[in-house]
């Protein structure tokens, strides 16, 4: 069974003497949270209940009501919530049990963001501690140097969702991913949101073709025949569901930087390569370029969530085409990142940027020092 990462934090905050907050874990379908909820519940003592929003009987435990939520966390020390997103008045009924009985330790989660927090926010406000969890990430693995390029390869092929990782062949892994991307992926967003089925799969599929590359909604609407406002709403629920991440450009007024493009990455590139049925080796494509940049992209993304770290990530381009793949802004602290897969021509970064940001740090981020970006030594 592998690790992950947030295990640890959500057991110390679970735990905690000095703030009693309910637990709320997002993250996408069928990346681990009820593996990792349970195996957190069976290590603790004391009087404790499991429920599943999935299961009617379980919902009908949880109703905002004084006498039902009296029988069932009146007596308890802890209470987990798995699938809370399919509870009526979830949000309600979660900010009475943490109100009415101070000594409950509550931990819920949801496969939808953007549904879960919805029903969640307002009347947690202030009484909740998030935690996100992704696929399985490179630093979870815990790859040593006989291995690293294999997982490198895996995540950019296959990504990182823990059933993909685990299945025994490359055809079982590729049957798991076709099942995911098409039955599993958008479930909630269909459940939660009207949307048309078939142009969102067709979002997706170009959205596919473009990784690594600025968007436009313009474009992206003309071939989906939907308006710009539709495709960038369908854009932020496939955000919200841990299916798609945007990063936009770095700017700090200079008349040459581009400021308003966007570019998209999957948080998974299994995901990605199903969607597009493109599983062939790295070797044999034209785009392990834009998959390294994407999994590289996503990879640190994970890494600074998990650590608490917060920080602005971005990419830079001049109108002049002079560009770094990704720039991470932490406070004043500010880092240039050049991605380079291939050896041969060597990489540089823009001397504009260089000359704009003398202070800034610089790095060209190969396999050769990747575990030095993606992995945390010191844990």
């Amino acid at each position: 069974m592998i690790s992950r990462s947030i295990t640890r934090k959500i057991v110390k905050a679970l735990n905690s003497d000095t703030a009693h907050k309910v637990i709320c874990l997002f993250g996408a379908r069928q990346v681990g949270k009820t593996t990792l909820l349970q195996g957190i519940f069976n290590g603790l003592g004391g009087r404790k209940e499991f429920l599943n929003g999935d299961f009617v009987d379980d919902r009908a435990l949880l109703i905002p009501e004084r006498a039902p939520l009296q029988r069932l966390a009146g007596h308890l020390d802890y209470l987990f919530i798995d699938e809370a997103q399919n509870v009526p008045s979830v949000g309600l009924v979660l900010k009475l049990l943490h109100d009415t009985y101070p000594e409950l330790r509550i931990v819920a989660s949801g496969s939808a963001a953007f549904d879960l927090r919805r029903k969640t926010g307002e009347p947690l406000t202030g009484r909740q501690i998030v935690f996100e969890l992704f696929p399985i990430s490179l630093a979870e693995l815990r790859p040593r140097a006989t291995n690293l390029m294999t997982w490198l390869e895996h995540g950019m092929l296959f990504g990182g969702y823990p059933n993909v990782v685990t299945a025994e062949s490359p055809e079982d892994k590729k049957t798991e991913l076709r099942q995911l991307a098409a039955d599993y992926l958008l479930k909630d967003i269909f459940a939660q949101v009207d949307l048309n089925r078939n142009r969102l799969h067709d979002l997706l599929r170009l959205l596919a073709f473009q990784i690594g590359s600025e968007v436009s909604l313009n474009e992206l609407a003309a071939a989906t025949r939907m308006d710009v406002k539709t495709v960038d709403r369908y854009l932020g629920f496939l955000e919200d569901a841990y299916v798609l991440q945007r990063l936009g450009g770095f700017s700090r007024n200079l008349r040459k930087e581009v400021a308003k493009s966007r570019k998209v990455y999957f948080i998974d590139l299994g995901i990605r390569n199903a969607l597009v049925n493109a599983f062939n080796p790295l070797t044999l494509r034209d785009d392990a370029g834009k998959l390294w940049e994407n999994y590289l992209v996503i990879e640190r993304c994970k890494r600074l969530k998990y650590a608490g770290k917060t920080s602005n990530a971005w990419f830079w381009r001049t109108y002049d085409q002079q560009e770094i793949d990704y720039i991470e802004e932490s406070g004043a602290d500010l880092s240039a990142f050049e991605f380079k897969w291939k050896s041969g021509r060597k990489a540089r970064i823009p001397k504009l940027w260089s000359k704009t940001y003398p202070n800034a740090e610089t790095h060209i981020i190969t396999p050769a020092n990747v575990a030095e970006f993606l992995l945390d030594h010191s844990e």
